[in-house]
């Protein structure tokens, strides 16, 4: 971090100083700090110290974070830093034509909080915006976030026990001190150019799906959609409908995963039957109708089952990641079949998209419309190298060239595995460096040399399969338990060990042997080479969350406030002598043999 930028002390304090029970009635002495005669804390015993929290991000996890801490830890301070106008995450920076979850809506909600009221089967960008918006508002979380601060850096000083954050705001960059530092900006966050030669040479309109310009109208224009990824999948019909033209650079081939058993809601048959639309088995999106979203919404337990249902199926279907199974080979087959019913009389298409390697290699992404719209006479598709762009179009490797009017590139993300801030742990040691040539990362949440920092599902986290809010659910209570466990225990730094993580990630090394994760594909779990190491979970992601529920603290090497591990027995008093409480005091006294704790 540069030392001639100008530093400003940070302008936000969220929370008061704590109430300490008339523990600093001495004028020499305050809560917290030690006696200059007696060298004991000012405490009663393992009484919560003040911690300051710092979530980089305010999408899924930021709101979640600022709710369950909330909700589950006391004397503490949070503030979310988002570089965005808005809360939302990639629901607010993905706005392209089409864009949608590639899991049914009914699942991809916190778990606690269903939303009966989706529209569809798989839900649209807007409509899960406006759900964590609305979490945002009905939680009243806005005094937890700052808009518009992006985080520039961080650096870990051990003598203080605390992380440094430099942010910018405007013109302004000032620094924040937390104890806990915490990163949700996500792995697929920063957006990236494809680098061809005379890119930024073209002279109309060129787009990014990740930062796409809703005003721009391709209505019958001339259209060129660059990718094979699940962004340009969503596109690409929705462009289709209303374009002129559409080149389609298609570099590598996809598995389009055909259509899954749709779970219906069993709703009463009404005294006057709604006549039944016969679906097209080839469309995987549904628009609920009114009686089973009012039904839905009547019958809370009733909805609970349906999820339950859906997130079943969802995990049952893990059983095709496994390499040379019979599940895996029926999985491949079928999909195999279904692409080329929907690519009739293509057979160079087929030869071009349909994969060699094994279905669940590269995350799976439904394709409603897809493969047909490829098929569409006003569609051309094309398989060679873009070696060019010039004012007007592109050339590519076999000398054909395309005039267009608009350019959209499907081209996905800078996929570093290290943040993308500057992060400096123990002894100023660049996590670049640190992770270089693979990150060594603890089940997706930590790294050793980086105290007290959690990164949320992180390289070998639970990427490869699965809903991904029930991991950030359990990942952020996982840091609560630790927050918790630093106040008590007045812990200075969680830094978990180098031998741990790397007997982890043997285990993971040897389990991805036997997945297709780790087949002949090029995907952004493997940095987007073909054959690097995968940074995925190594197993299924209920698996990964049975994992990661339960902390192992013997997995950290745990230093102390003092260096003092029995600083947190304080004066010798508990709490409820302090309050004079004499139920408090006496809770080991009872009839029968139930667990007590004294507080």
């Amino acid at each position: 971090m540069a030392a001639e930028e100008p530093v400003i002390e940070s302008p936000y304090t969220l929370r008061d100083e704590p109430k300490t029970n008339g523990l600093d009635k001495k004028d020499d002495v305050v809560f917290g700090e030690r006696d200059p005669v007696t060298g004991l804390v000012n405490q009663w015993h393992s009484q919560p110290r003040k911690l300051r929290i710092v979530h980089i991000g305010a999408g899924a996890t930021g709101l979640l974070t600022a709710y369950k801490m909330r909700n589950q830890l006391q004397n503490y301070e949070l503030v979310c830093y988002e570089k965005n106008t808005s809360i939302g995450g990639t629901w607010f920076e993905n706005q392209y034509p089409g864009c949608a979850c590639d899991v049914p809506a009914h699942v991809y909600t916190y778990t606690f909080l269903p939303n009966p009221k989706w529209s569809s089967y798989y839900a649209y960008t807007d409509e899960i915006l406006a759900y964590f918006q609305k979490f945002h508002d009905d939680q009243k979380l806005a005094e937890f976030i700052r808009l518009e601060h992006r985080v520039l850096g961080a650096r870990w000083h051990e003598d203080k026990g605390q992380w440094e954050v430099k942010i910018q705001h405007g013109d302004d960059v000032f620094s924040d001190w937390c104890d806990i530092l915490m990163n949700g900006s996500g792995l697929l966050n920063q957006w990236k150019w494809p680098e061809i030669k005379g890119l930024h040479s073209f002279k109309s309109v060129l787009l990014h799906s990740a930062h796409w310009d809703r005003s721009v109208d391709y209505s019958g224009k001339r259209v060129a959609v660059l990718g094979t990824g699940s962004s340009s999948i969503q596109i690409v019909p929705q462009v289709q409908k209303l374009a002129t033209k559409v080149e389609c650079y298609l570099r590598s081939p996809t598995w389009i995963s055909p259509p899954m058993p749709r779970v219906p809601v069993t709703v009463p048959t009404p005294a006057e039957p709604i006549p039944e639309t016969i679906a097209n088995p080839l469309v995987q999106q549904y628009v609920f109708r009114q009686d089973e979203i009012d039904y839905l919404t009547k019958n809370p337990d009733e909805l609970l089952k349906y999820r339950k249902k859906i997130e079943g199926a969802i995990n049952r279907g893990f059983a095709i990641f496994y390499k040379n199974t019979e599940a895996s080979a029926m999985a491949e087959w079928y999909m195999r079949e279904e692409m080329k019913k929907r690519l009739p009389n293509n057979p160079e298409l087929q030869a071009k998209l349909i994969p060699s390697w094994p279905p669940g290699c590269r995350r799976l992404t439904p394709g409603d419309g897809y493969l047909e719209a490829l098929c569409a006479p006003n569609v051309e598709c094309h398989y060679d190298e873009i070696t060019s762009i010039d004012g007007t179009g592109l050339t590519t490797a076999d000398g054909s060239r395309q005039e267009v009017d608009i350019i959209v590139c499907a081209t996905g993300f800078d996929m570093a595995w290290t943040p993308h801030f500057t992060l400096h742990g123990v002894d100023g040691v660049d996590i670049k460096d640190a992770w270089n040539p693979l990150p060594q990362s603890y089940m997706g949440i930590a790294a050793p040399g980086f105290p007290n920092y959690w990164v949320m599902n992180g390289p070998r986290g639970a990427l490869g399969n699965g809903t991904v809010l029930p991991s950030f659910e359990v990942q952020i209570e996982y840091v609560i338990k630790a927050a918790k466990k630093m106040q008590t225990d007045r812990i200075k730094a969680f830094d978990v060990r180098a031998d741990i993580t790397d007997k982890l990630n043997e285990y993971i090394d040897k389990w991805m042997e036997t997945a297709v994760f780790s087949a002949g594909c090029k995907s952004w779990y493997k940095n987007n080479t073909v054959d690097g190491k995968v940074m995925c979970w190594g197993g299924s992601s209920i698996h990964y969350l049975k994992t990661i529920k339960t902390p192992r603290w013997e997995h950290y090497n745990i230093r102390y406030l003092d260096d003092d591990p029995w600083g947190f027995l304080g004066n010798g008093r508990i709490k409820a002598e302090v309050e004079d409480d004499e139920e408090g005091m006496t809770t080991y006294l009872r009839n029968e043999d139930v667990p007590w704790e004294l507080h």
